[in-house]
């Protein structure tokens, strides 16, 4: 390896670790330039330490390897500008949603019994008819799914959309993707939404804050005897296609609800 920083070398002089560089040897964004066939060891040239200088400032805005390889095979001073412009708007996106967070996080230390303001009911539903999608998604899937399969369903009901659209979400919370049902009730629909006892709460405010719904829900149900009795249904009384801020969004939360078996 002759003229080359062996590993270890090339980590000190550009603040980057020994496994981090084998991480991105593996994933293809900072290739050595020799590996020894015998030792196994990597070898790097003077000319990647720019590189490397690079990767270690992107890595430090949080901008994902596979934008980071795009900048890199680009050089083009263009293609970095939109590409750092879009990772500022997604940190400032962040930004936003951490000081929502805060803010919500400090009203239920300073006052841990007032869990939500929001209001529930106990109310029977009857069964309803509509048009549904169904497909496995995990949470951070949800909006782009409901963006996909929303329209398919308006153009399927056509004229004869009988309410606002919902979702089906499984009685218990998982971490991985999980079948997610969006529905349009609709007379010619295809699928009957059972109907029965339910705890419903209306959540006025941005989807990003619902958790303040099914806390009420929890709240409401500890003590009463009761459990959820199937998929929990969201119901989309005013929402994004309805010209109105995030603030003024109202959701039905509607817990399917019976007695507990003894």
């Amino acid at each position: 390896m002759d003229d080359l920083l062996p590993i270890g070398a090339f980590s000190r002089a550009t603040l980057i670790s020994a496994n981090t560089l084998r991480a991105y040897h593996e994933s293809g964004l900072l290739e050595p330039a020799a590996v020894d066939r015998r030792t196994g060891y990597r070898g790097y040239r003077i000319g990647q330490l720019g590189d490397a200088a690079v990767i270690r400032q992107l890595r430090a805005l949080d901008l994902p390897l596979a934008e980071i390889r795009r900048i890199l095979a680009a050089r083009d001073p263009e293609v970095t500008r939109r590409i750092l412009a879009d990772q500022r708007q997604r940190l400032l996106d962040r930004q936003a949603q951490l000081e929502q967070i805060l803010r919500v996080t400090g009203d239920l230390l300073d006052d841990p019994a007032a869990v939500t303001p929001a209001r529930v009911t106990e109310r029977t539903v009857a069964p309803v008819v509509a048009f549904t999608i169904t497909r496995e998604v995990g949470e951070e899937q949800f909006a782009a799914f409901f963006d996909e399969a929303y329209p398919q369903l308006i153009a399927a009901a056509g004229t004869g959309a009988g309410g606002p659209c919902g979702a089906l979400f499984p009685a218990e919370y998982h971490d991985e993707p999980v079948p997610v049902t969006a529905y349009l009730p609709a007379a010619s629909g295809d699928t009957e939404l059972p109907g029965g006892r339910f705890a419903v709460a209306e959540f006025s405010g941005p989807y990003r804050n619902i958790s303040a719904g099914y806390r009420a829900l929890g709240a409401w149900l500890a003590g009463t005897g009761l459990a959820i009795a199937g998929p929990v249904r969201e119901t989309y009384l005013a929402g994004p296609g309805d010209g109105i801020a995030e603030e003024d969004f109202r959701t039905e939360i509607c817990w399917p609800v019976n007695h507990l078996e003894n």
